[in-house]
Formats: C-alpha cells, sequence, structure tokens
C-alpha cells in the first residue's frame, strides 16, 4: 500500500465511522490529529483544504480529489502524517480484525476454514 493510498484509506475510514454517529473519542482524536497535520501541509492549496472539510468514505475519492496535492508536498513520505493515518486505521478497525499485507505471491489464501486447490505452472 503506497503512502497515498494509506492517507485515503484512513481518511476514509474516519470518515465513515463518524457518520454512523457510533465514533470513539479515539476515532475522532485520530482523525482530527491526521486531518490537523495533512491541513497543515496543504496550507498553499486551497482545493485540497476544501476537500479535506468534506468527510468521504470511499477511499478512491480522496485519492482522485487530493492525491496529487499529498504528493506533490511529500505528505506520502512523511512519517508522522503516515503515522497518524496508521493509527487512524487501527483504531477504525473492529475487535479481532487482521490486516494482511501480500506481496509477489501466489496462492495465498486469508480467512477461515478455506479449502483450496492451486496449481502453479512453471
Amino acid at each position: 500500500m503506497s503512502g497515498i493510498e494509506l492517507i485515503a484509506a484512513a481518511l476514509a475510514a474516519g470518515a465513515l465511522a463518524g457518520t454512523t454517529g457510533a465514533a470513539s473519542d479515539a476515532v475522532r482524536d485520530a482523525y482530527a490529529a491526521l486531518s490537523g497535520l495533512l491541513r497543515a501541509r496543504l496550507a498553499n492549496r486551497p482545493g485540497a483544504q476544501q476537500a479535506l472539510e468534506v468527510p468521504e468514505p470511499d477511499p478512491d475519492s480522496w485519492v482522485a480529489a487530493i492525491g496529487d496535492d499529498l504528493t506533490a508536498v511529500r505528505a506520502d513520505q512523511d512519517e508522522d502524517v503516515l503515522d497518524a493515518a496508521r493509527t487512524l486505521l487501527d483504531v477504525t478497525r473492529p475487535p479481532g480484525h487482521q490486516q494482511v499485507y501480500i506481496h509477489n505471491s501466489k496462492g495465498v489464501v486469508v480467512g477461515h476454514d478455506n479449502k483450496n486447490n492451486f496449481t502453479f505452472n512453471g
């Protein structure tokens, strides 16, 4: 997951949690921390600032709205921003949820009680 995708996923998760009305203080605090860091990074980009004002539960919409701006200001390389995004994702996950990162793999199965037959040719 790229830095932009991580930030977009976190913003979407925070927005979705906020729309349910059941957002915990931890979610609200983590969302405020991430959006505050992003606002500071995007201070000279009014379009991106405006986009941050509208909660959007779709990560792809965040990438389309502010992805280029985040790249331009190198927010996707800022460890404070990335840590805030990870924190927001962590506090919006339901208990028992696991995140799996898969890279250059074949025949990966995630979940419980799965039965699969794989045939790999060369």
